[in-house]
């Protein structure tokens, strides 16, 4: 991981952002320097044994080995040992995923506290046990069910906002499916999470994964569609960014409900006297 803000920090020096560089500190390209700090605070997190870290890791994993490669062709003119960098960069968080993912379904589908799995001093985790096909689909605790709906409902609210504010209204803009004028779906946007998680405040497994699922398209959606449709006016790209980091949130909500059903009470050993 820390070998990725490496990387970060020197794609920010390739392309020119450093003090007396030929790129103001204002440039886009700057951002890199932004995305080394944020990699190395989660990397310090997650060294220090948090579930929810990792699925922190996961996200902006999933987000960089998108975000990369995209920047290295689509924004700006780059040098060739820049877009080299952005591609392995890229790499390196593609291998990141991959491993935070084997790391997450091992503590899914064993009852080990992936808490104490990340701990350095922590106890051998004890033999796995075969979890009850039975108990799979339970109820959601009070407090997840709750975190997943109201997030999904600020982001449905969020993404009406932004298209509200874009005149897609009645008497407004016109309507379509190409470049500017697709900014409708934001409404369809908005009724499909709701729905999802209608469903997933019950518990329900498929609808569960399924809400996981769409919020990280929502995220990567809201986080480029301001560079694939030139958008510059600073409130229409506050309310992407903050309906790319809702649908994180939302992400990571469900993701968590369904590692909490993953859960499972070790069974109890029958003492001598109930023999």
């Amino acid at each position: 991981m820390l070998f990725a803000s490496l990387l970060f920090v020197a794609a920010g020096v390739l392309d020119g952002v450093y003090p007396g560089g030929p790129v103001p500190v204002t440039d886009l390209a700057a951002i890199s320097y932004v995305f080394a700090m944020v990699n190395t605070f989660v990397a310090v997190l997650v060294a220090r044994g948090s579930e929810r870290s990792l699925a922190l890791r996961m996200g902006l994993s999933l987000f960089f080995v998108v975000e990369r490669p995209l920047s290295a062709f689509a924004v700006g003119s780059k040098s060739l040992p820049s877009i080299g960098v952005h591609l392995a960069t890229a790499l390196v968080e593609l291998i990141i995923l991959l491993s935070a993912l084997r790391v997450w379904r091992l503590g899914h589908y064993t009852p080990v506290d992936l808490d104490a799995l990340f701990s350095l001093d922590a106890a051998p985790a004890k033999p796995a046990v075969e979890p009850d096909p039975a108990a799979r689909n339970v109820a959601l605790p009070p407090r997840n069910a709750w975190l997943i709906a109201l997030t999904t409902l600020f982001l449905a609210a969020v993404l009406v906002a932004d298209g509200a504010l874009s005149g897609f209204l009645p008497g407004g803009r016109e309507w379509g499916m190409t470049g500017e004028n697709s900014g409708w779906l934001v409404y369809l946007f908005a009724v499909v999470a709701l729905t999802v998680a209608t469903r997933a405040v019950h518990g329900g497994r498929i609808a569960l994964r399924l809400l996981t699922a769409t919020a990280l398209i929502f995220f990567i959606e809201r986080a480029f569609s301001p560079f694939a449709l030139s958008i510059v006016d600073p409130v229409a790209l506050g309310l992407h960014g903050l309906a790319a980091f809702i649908a994180l949130a939302v992400a990571l909500s469900s993701a968590a409900a369904i590692r909490g059903q993953g859960a499972r009470p070790e069974r109890e050993v029958p003492s001598l006297e109930a023999a």
